[in-house]
């Protein structure tokens, strides 16, 4: 269920909601997150030899350290078993785990990150059912994004021949693609966003055009009646039926993310071939 109150917090689908506006104990009030505001970045800094100033690099981000601090509030009698709850909600996980959080005026968001526990100590003020917790989180991704998962259907555009080109210093080649069907794929945050394609068979030698950005991911690969090949951008991921690996099935590398704003897209296979599904998220700095 999504979070709807303001300045909420949430990991996992069915986890304790943090900062909830609750009349009944038990409950968390929180008074600080650290982590979601600009990431850290993978920063490089060097001499300029044989001149004034230096270079300094830094077009990547890191990734996300998340935590969250309040006090949770209880019957001292039963604070204990809430205590266990919460331990459980953030215990170590192999996979990624949604951490959803609602701001004022915006729909919820989340975060896919890896639970560190909570951290609390045994002080007096215990006595009175009170004590200040903090919950650790990391994400690998550093991107924020909306909760809505966007599917997008792009029908065949038409049928792109193999042909062959020349690197020559300037784009030149053989063989033809025709066809101008497609479908926009519009993204409304601040940022790029990786896309996750599902090819439906059957079909021969699937491309997929963005226009906006001139790049194409082509594959070399025939799939039969009921077989998807998942192809993930962000892991740079090719899988036949999301289980067996097919990366040697593409042939043209040019990954591509979708672009901030709208983004045309074509698929274009050899033969064969219905529609596409593209998915996707708005993302978040």
């Amino acid at each position: 269920m999504a979070l709807t109150e303001d300045l909420t917090f949430k990991l996992g689908d069915s986890g304790v909601i943090l900062n909830a506006n609750l009349s009944a104990v038990p409950f968390i009030d929180i008074s600080k997150a650290d982590g979601l505001d600009s990431a850290s970045f993978r920063e490089t800094q060097r001499d300029w030899e044989g001149n004034d100033g230096s270079f300094f690099d830094a077009e990547f981000e890191k990734g996300r350290e998340i935590s969250i601090e309040g006090r949770i509030y209880g019957d001292v009698n039963t604070l204990e078993t809430y205590l266990d709850a919460l331990k459980e909600n953030y215990a170590p996980s192999r996979v990624l785990v949604p951490f959803y959080y609602k701001a004022p005026g915006v729909d919820e968001r989340l975060l896919f990150v890896k639970p560190r526990g909570v951290r609390y100590r045994w002080e007096t003020v215990r006595r009175t059912g009170c004590i200040e917790a903090q919950f650790n989180m990391f994400a690998e991704d550093p991107r924020i994004y909306t909760s809505t998962l966007i599917t997008l259907p792009v029908p065949v555009g038409g049928v792109a021949t193999s042909g062959f080109g020349f690197d020559l210093g300037f784009s030149f080649g053989f063989g033809t693609i025709t066809g101008s069907l497609g479908a926009n794929a519009v993204v409304s945050g601040n940022r790029p966003t990786p896309p996750l394609f599902k090819i439906y068979g059957p079909v021969v030698n699937p491309r997929i055009y963005n226009d906006t950005t001139g790049d194409v991911l082509q594959f070399s690969i025939t799939l039969n009646t009921g077989e998807t090949l998942w192809v993930d951008k962000k892991y740079r991921t090719v899988k036949l039926d999301n289980t067996t690996n097919r990366r040697s099935t593409l042939i043209n590398p040019t990954w591509y993310d979708l672009q901030k704003g709208t983004n045309f897209l074509r698929y274009l296979p050899e033969s064969g071939g219905s529609t596409i599904d593209v998915l996707y998220r708005d993302a978040w700095r």
